[in-house]
């Protein structure tokens, strides 16, 4: 691929927002990280051994242009005296830092890099091209979000250190729009108006006698009044499934085992594997097994994955999970029968990737539990262009693909509110 196709992240004007809040209305009255509660919450982990993607590496810069933000034009005197000087001690210890190389895991050239680095926020463009046919019972909003920091990192990032973004595609009868949006967490939105990155990174900063130093730091910050550290540090950003079976006094989890267990936050050499697996809790004798659930010569990392949202908590014949190769990529999905292990998977296309599959039903009422299509923003590396494909669950055929207007990175989990539950929140 050409490097003039390369998109270089676009990093926040400190102070300023990326787009003012007139430019559009977004799709729902309220954004949150933390989708919606029929999702499963899955992650998609960060791996110990890294395929770096072969677009130019994010550049990290060594120090971040900073301007006044709204916040500090409210600042007294003291206040601004204390900022500098804290500003100056926290510049010292990402200098002392930067003297030494980070892991992978937290170096930010490699964890936001290629179509993990983040994307501004884009008005709702309407009408969007559509190859195949939507579905008729696709009528609401897709969701998915992902991590999409605001500011430059300085120093260790993990992709989990993400201020958070919601990505959305709206249908309406067979018509598809777009729009994506930063969460409005409390981190995002006092950085925003101090102009700068002040809290500290809690994967990424906080390790060490320097990830001590940071917090003491913040706390400081909290006790002059610059930012409100009484609401904790946290970002936007499981278990597949469970069911009793009282014939046999068990609860029976569905979710995929990885190992090495601590492959999302520590660099190893061991090649990671994630199984798909029964664990069996006897709830008499206190004793569990686990069965793998795909056979050892059949077997593939499978994450980030959902049944029908209308069997939750009750048993399933089907699980749609993501395709975790080549690792951190996810090259397509699979559907698996719970019971016999077979496995059928769709693959998004030569050198295209996507994330955590959807699984919209096409009817509550419907006998038939895998009657519905998956959703999935798929990324194409060689055309840097992004879509949305749907796919049909029984056939595993792609339907339809919703090109969209920009590029939208990998990220974590979505959700669907249907138009009727739109209407309830307006």
């Amino acid at each position: 691929m050409a490097s003039s196709s390369i998109q270089t992240p676009t990093w926040s004007n400190p102070g300023n927002k990326l787009l003012p809040s007139s430019v559009s209305r977004s799709f729902c009255k309220k954004t949150n990280a933390r989708l919606a509660k029929n999702s499963t919450l899955c992650a998609l982990h960060t791996p110990s051994i890294l395929q770096v993607p072969k677009q130019t590496p994010l550049k990290t810069a060594k120090t971040v242009k900073t301007e006044t933000g709204p916040a500090q034009q409210n600042w007294n005197v003291l206040q601004k005296f204390a900022s500098m000087a804290l500003d100056a001690i926290e510049d010292g210890l990402t200098k002392t830092d930067n003297l030494h190389p980070l892991p992978k895991t937290v170096d930010p050239k490699v964890q936001i890099a290629g179509n993990f680095s983040p994307v501004p926020e884009q008005p709702v463009r309407h009408r969007l091209p559509v190859t195949g046919e939507i579905p008729e019972h696709i009528q609401g909003v897709y969701l998915r979000n992902g991590a999409n920091p605001l500011f430059e990192p300085t120093s260790g990032h993990h992709l989990f250190d993400g201020d958070g973004m919601i990505y959305a595609v709206k249908f309406d009868n067979g018509s598809a729009s777009y729009a994506c949006r930063f969460t409005e967490t409390q981190r995002l939105v006092q950085e925003r108006a101090i102009g700068k990155p002040v809290f500290p990174k809690a994967i990424g900063e906080l390790h060490g006698h320097s990830g001590i130093a940071k917090l003491l730091l913040f706390y400081a910050r909290g006790m002059c009044g610059l930012i409100d550290h009484t609401k904790g540090i946290g970002v936007a950003n499981a278990g597949l499934n469970a069911w009793e079976e009282p014939e046999s006094d068990e609860v029976v989890v569905i979710g995929s085992c990885m190992t090495p267990a601590d492959s999302i936050f520590n660099e190893c050499n061991e090649e990671l594997k994630s199984v798909l697996s029964e664990i069996r809790l006897n709830l008499k004798t206190g004793k569990s097994t686990r069965r793998q659930i795909i056979s050892p010569e059949n077997d593939v990392n499978l994450e980030a994955g959902m049944v029908n949202k209308n069997l939750l908590g009750r048993k399933s014949q089907f699980a749609y999970l993501a395709i975790a190769e080549p690792w951190p990529k996810v090259s397509g999905f699979a559907k698996v029968d719970l019971t016999t292990g077979e496995t059928k998977k769709f693959i998004y296309g030569d050198q295209k990737y996507g994330g955590e599959p959807l699984f919209l039903p096409s009817d509550a009422s419907s006998g038939a539990e895998d009657e519905g299509h998956i959703l999935a923003f798929v990324h194409d590396e060689k055309t840097w262009k992004s879509e949305l494909q749907i796919v049909n669950a029984m056939t595993m055929e792609l339907e339809a693909t919703v090109h969209l207007p920009s590029r939208v990175p990998y990220g974590f989990h979505g959700t669907f509110i249907s138009a009727k539950d739109l209407a309830t929140q307006a």
